[in-house]
């Protein structure tokens, strides 16, 4: 009776991840496109697109920041409150068929401060509702549910007007105010006092950051320049087939690589990672023109984003964190992942400069850069655990076989 109670308070945690996370990330994505629809719509210069997602991404920041740092102050006010503010911003959008400079300037303030707000208590009680041996299986679930709706705001923000996707935005936001609500979330209130400083003077975690910041940078400075190359050399049908394959591979390999690093650990697979796309972009770059070349390209890099983010995004910060101090851990984590917009923006003119095949050789050269403090990082994942694993698919191959020998002895 005891281990069902146990059972069903954690199954009932991780439904509470589910709803926080899919609700956090669904608003960052409902903001993201509601400021970018506005960009496109507008004759913008480049200045003043990197004014935009400047201030989007900088409250944004700020926020993450702030709540991690006023944790036990903040988070007194309950998650729906939250939720509901989601809901309240975007009401003034319904009257307007299109959006002007200082209304967008508005909203992106407030709706990156909001995503930012909630960062930190989202990914805390995730970390806090799992264990270190199955947190990256239900981290990758959820990624996986994250990017189906990711999806399907993408449809709709396509063929819907501003007015009609902002209250599809508000019908959404309000259905998660009232799960959020029913659910009475809480985060235990005794919470561990950790320096944002000593974080960062960790030698694990600024192994990991280390890696994981290489990967950030390389992946936005190669993102731009790899979609003008296929667009001038094979056409925009090959690039959207190409960024599609890519794509696809992150989607089916995020649950994949969930299992794979909670039974082998995190570590392997991200060296496994990093190495595949070094080669990946190493062979790309020999033979730009070869378009089978560029298909495997794709699927490398489709399966190693996956990987990174689930591991670096979701894993590994809580594997880290001492238990009631994560929010820290995954507000500065978060930073190179959520930061990437506004470095792209910036550099987007002086990228597609670069020869491709230059730029490529760049890229992989530092993607194998960043597997040297990988080979410092210590495992997460409890070396008893990988151990166990591997003793108890031993017995069970063990066992097989005995029973294959027997019945081929009895006939």
């Amino acid at each position: 009776m005891k281990f069902s109670i146990r059972s069903l308070k954690a199954y009932r945690s991780l439904l509470i991840s589910l709803f926080l996370l899919m609700s956090i990330f669904s608003w960052r994505q409902i903001s993201f496109l509601t400021i970018n629809n506005y960009l496109l719509g507008e004759t913008i210069n480049h200045l003043k697109r990197i004014l935009f997602y400047g201030i989007y991404y900088l409250s944004m920041v700020v926020a993450i920041i702030t709540a991690a740092i006023l944790f036990k102050s903040i988070y007194k006010v309950p998650m729906h409150l939250w939720s509901f503010l989601t809901v309240i911003i975007s009401i003034p959008l319904l009257f307007f068929e299109a959006i002007g400079t200082d209304i967008t300037l508005l909203y992106s303030v407030a709706s990156g401060a909001l995503f930012g707000f909630g960062f930190p208590f989202c990914f805390a009680f995730f970390a806090e509702s799992t264990d270190i041996q199955s947190r990256g299986r239900m981290g990758a679930t959820i990624f996986f549910l994250i990017s189906l709706i990711f999806i399907m705001f993408g449809t709709a923000s396509n063929n819907l007007n501003l007015q009609e996707f902002s209250l599809f935005a508000i019908i959404w936001m309000c259905t998660a105010t009232i799960i959020l609500w029913k659910m009475q979330i809480s985060m235990p209130s005794t919470r561990k006092e950790i320096k944002l400083k000593s974080i960062i003077s960790d030698r694990s975690f600024l192994l990991y950051f280390i890696s994981w910041t290489i990967y950030c940078l390389i992946d936005l400075l190669e993102a731009p320049l790899l979609q003008n190359f296929l667009n001038e050399t094979f056409g925009a049908d090959f690039r959207n087939s190409v960024l599609l394959l890519g794509t696809i591979s992150a989607a089916f390999f995020i649950l994949f690589t969930g299992f794979l690093i909670d039974l082998y650990g995190r570590k392997r697979i991200l060296l496994y990672g990093f190495i595949a796309l070094g080669i990946a972009y190493a062979t790309v770059s020999i033979a730009p023109s070869s378009q089978i070349l560029w298909y495997f390209y794709s699927i490398i890099d489709g399966i190693a984003t996956g990987s990174f983010v689930i591991i670096l995004l979701f894993t590994i910060w809580g594997d880290l964190s001492p238990q009631g101090a994560s929010e820290k851990y995954y507000a500065i984590g978060g930073l190179p992942y959520i930061s990437i917009v506004v470095i792209k923006e910036i550099i987007r003119p002086y990228v597609i400069l670069i020869p491709v095949t230059a730029a490529f050789s760049f890229a992989s050269f530092f993607l194998f850069l960043a597997v040297i403090p990988l080979m410092y990082a210590p495992e997460t994942l409890p070396e008893k655990l990988i151990r166990r694993r591997e003793l108890e698919k031993y017995v069970e191959k063990a066992k097989k076989i005995r029973e294959k020998y027997e019945k081929q002895k009895e006939d």
